[in-house]
């Protein structure tokens, strides 16, 4: 049997509890049960950017790689990590994984997000294959100049859809509204929360799950509740362990993601194998992602039509009733995690 030769480069912490590091811990799971996996490499550092220290331990962990092993590395470092890469393409064979380009995440100014696509794509040019986590991703690399030849996309999955008989009843009270998104200005809750504030006088609560990886936006998203009509109608939780997510998914009514953009949109799609209605943006791949079957969809940024998918959600039982129908039909249809292991393994093992 030939000796496993495919490392896996990830920029930081492996559990952080967002959607791409979510897809980065099930690949290599998938290259583990293959017999695939020679190893994992974490390097820290102010990703998307990177510093000195960064590109020091990058080096450090590349050295360590035997010559003509392929190594993937997650987009969110790839870009800050070309000139360590370049020194090693030589001897290592190394491949990309991009969720999304770098220059569309939201907030950059139209320098900075030129920058960061000029340097995105300069530096796929050098990469032996590029996988991507959707075909929108596909398609936008092919929109960039990247040829699509040299691109590869292998969607996410979910876990097992659970037994959803405990929607046939739901406790009294407000209706129970989740978020699931780290609170960053990409994800928009504040949209959200914009949409929601001439709704105060329905009767429902609004919970946002997700770590505060901008300090600043957060302290708006608080703001932007105190002393106004949304005062004791939203709770922040922060980053959640998998059990209290959980809890937070069983007991909601209903799912909404106002992201500007998203690489695929694992939430939502969580959210349907929940069996939850979902309103959703049509930013980025979520009209891919999310099955039609249970969600409303709003152009992405637009706060009229996010309220009133919302008041409708909120005043129509029966609307709301279909929408949670649809979700637990398509929830039976989700592909699997398992089934995103075995495709991702076997696409890269294919790259030799």
């Amino acid at each position: 049997m030939t000796p496993p030769d495919i490392h896996v480069l990830i920029p930081g912490d492996p559990a952080t509890p967002t959607g791409g590091f979510v897809y980065d811990r099930h690949a290599v799971a998938g290259l583990r049960e293959a017999g695939l996996l020679a190893g994992t490499i974490r390097v820290d550092g102010p990703f998307p950017e990177g510093d000195a220290a960064t590109l020091k331990a990058a080096e450090t962990g590349l050295a360590t790689v035997p010559d003509g092993h392929r190594v993937i590395v997650d987009g969110l470092a790839y870009t800050a990590l070309a000139p360590v890469l370049a020194r090693h393409d030589g001897r290592l064979r190394i491949i990309a994984l991009v969720h999304h380009p770098l220059g569309d995440e939201t907030g950059l100014s139209p320098q900075d997000r030129e920058r960061w696509l000029r340097a995105e794509v300069d530096a796929l040019t050098h990469a032996r294959h590029i996988l991507v986590t959707s075909r929108t991703t596909h398609g936008r690399l092919a929109e960039l100049g990247i040829d699509s030849g040299r691109v590869t996309a292998v969607v996410p999955g979910v876990d097992p859809v659970c037994d959803l008989g405990f929607r046939d009843s739901r406790a009294p009270g407000p209706l129970r509204l989740l978020c699931v998104a780290t609170l960053i200005p990409r994800k928009a809750q504040h949209l959200l929360l914009e949409a929601l504030a001439p709704l105060a006088d329905r009767d429902w609560h609004l919970t946002l799950v997700g770590e505060a990886r901008d300090a600043a936006y957060a302290q708006r998203l608080r703001t932007l509740t105190e002393g106004t009509s949304l005062s004791g109608r939203i709770t922040l939780t922060g980053a959640v362990g998998d059990a209290a997510l959980a809890d937070h998914w069983r007991r909601a009514d209903a799912f909404v993601f106002p992201s500007l953009h998203e690489g695929w949109g694992i939430a939502p799609v969580e959210a349907v194998r929940w069996g939850l209605p979902v309103i959703t943006s049509d930013a980025g791949a979520l009209p891919e992602s999310v099955p039609e079957a249970g969600r409303v969809m709003v152009p992405a940024g637009d706060i009229p039509a996010l309220r009133a998918a919302m008041a409708r959600l909120l005043d129509d039982p029966i609307h709301r009733t279909a929408l949670a129908e649809g979700a637990r039909s398509a929830a039976a249809g989700l592909r699997s995690w398992a089934e995103m292991r075995a495709e991702f393994a076997s696409v890269a093992e294919g790259l030799a």
